[in-house]
């Protein structure tokens, strides 16, 4: 597979227009930043001042509860996430940006036929979204050449909902996302950390959820005990991407036939239907909010015969196959371990033989239970 960690809309970028256009501007940073964003192709672009993160407490007491799982880097950088400054003394301030990934905004090269997250849809977006940071700040540098820029794309210490809420990019939702009432919740979040000086005020956006609860409702494993509080190791995503442990027995059958996280809580949003609507984006198994979908004989096929390969390669050429894609974040085994609860709750009984001779000692208890559930 051959993975380009460059972005498609980072190579539309005209620097002659840029440079027209800035001319147009009174030469604020809030200016500048609203023509990259549109150059870039980016949902939203703002700067603020570094302060004090709003919800530092409840994060603290989210992780006193031991609400984030295995995660135990969170803890580890606390201190980052208290006080930015401790990253660099000199910055000041935060430029938040929002890139919409659905539809895909870097298409991925890997297109597997198991179900997963739409952000999965892209390449991962570790690599291009930063390149286009770095393209963001090679053209601020020549506005600014004296400034300080330091990029993050979910890399760093960072509380990044809590700066894109303080940057005006959107609520905190009971789904514990972002939402925006144009963009939805289906964007993500990248930072440059900078020493400029932001030139206006930005007002946080009001509380949108009102008494909305669907996105609670729609979990199939309770992981969202209560608006905007998340109990990672009961959530999908955390389950099939973040942990590197067997999911409780109690929850696999609720995971469904997600193999790569999950968008309930987002899809079933009022806000990203309206969003989908406005794209005419039509209702598919993408944007369902099934718990298991319907599939025709061939994605059957096509699914059986792809983890027909999870469960009989080696680890390298698993890795090699996902090489550029956000799956390979759960790793071969985890990739192997996910296929082992899809395959039980779709009763894909064509891969017993394949799943009673799979060799990795850590998932014989999952292959044993998986088997159990083919057979009754």
């Amino acid at each position: 597979m051959i993975f380009n960690r460059g972005c498609p809309s980072i190579h539309k970028f005209n620097m002659a227009d840029f440079s027209q256009s800035l001319n147009k501007f009174n030469g604020s940073i809030e200016n500048n930043l609203e023509l990259l964003k549109n150059s870039f192709g980016l949902n939203q672009a703002a700067i603020g001042p570094l302060r004090s993160p709003l919800s530092i407490e409840f994060y603290e007491k989210w992780l006193v509860q031991n609400y984030h799982g295995t995660m135990s880097y969170l803890n580890e950088h606390l201190v980052f996430k208290k006080d930015l400054k401790t990253l660099h003394p000199q910055v000041t301030s935060v430029i938040s940006v929002a890139q919409s990934y659905f539809p895909a905004a870097s298409p991925a090269a890997l297109n597997v036929p198991a179900r997963s997250a739409l952000y999965a849809q892209n390449d991962d977006y570790h690599f291009w979204l930063k390149e286009k940071l770095k393209s963001i700040i090679a053209e601020l540098q020549k506005i600014y050449p004296d400034a300080i820029f330091l990029p993050y794309v979910d890399s760093g210490p960072l509380l990044e909902r809590d700066l894109g809420y303080q940057n005006g990019l959107g609520w905190f939702g009971k789904n514990t996302c972002l939402i925006h009432p144009d963009h939805g919740s289906l964007f993500f979040l990248a930072e440059i950390l900078t020493d400029l000086k932001a030139d206006s005020t930005i007002e946080p956006l009001p509380d949108f959820c009102g008494k909305c609860t669907k996105c609670i409702e729609v979990c199939p494993t309770g992981a969202i005990i209560e608006p905007r509080v998340l109990r990672a190791e009961h959530c999908i995503s955390y389950l099939t991407i973040e942990s590197k442990d067997i999911p409780d027995i109690s929850l696999r059958k609720n995971i469904g036939d997600w193999f790569f996280g999950c968008d309930l809580c987002q899809t079933v949003c009022p806000w990203n239907e309206k969003v989908f609507r406005q794209k005419k984006i039509e209702k598919s198994d993408l944007t369902s909010t099934e718990l298991t979908l319907n599939i025709s004989p061939e994605k059957r096929s096509d699914l059986i015969e792809y983890f027909r390969f999870l469960l009989t390669e080696s680890h390298k050429k698993i890795q090699k196959k996902h090489f550029g894609s956000p799956l390979l974040r759960a790793g071969a085994k985890g990739l192997k371990r996910n296929a082992l609860i899809v395959i039980a709750n779709k009763n894909l009984f064509e891969l017993k033989a394949e799943v009673k001779n799979l060799k990795d000692e850590a998932l014989q208890e999952l292959a044993a239970w998986t088997l159990q559930q083919l057979e009754e």
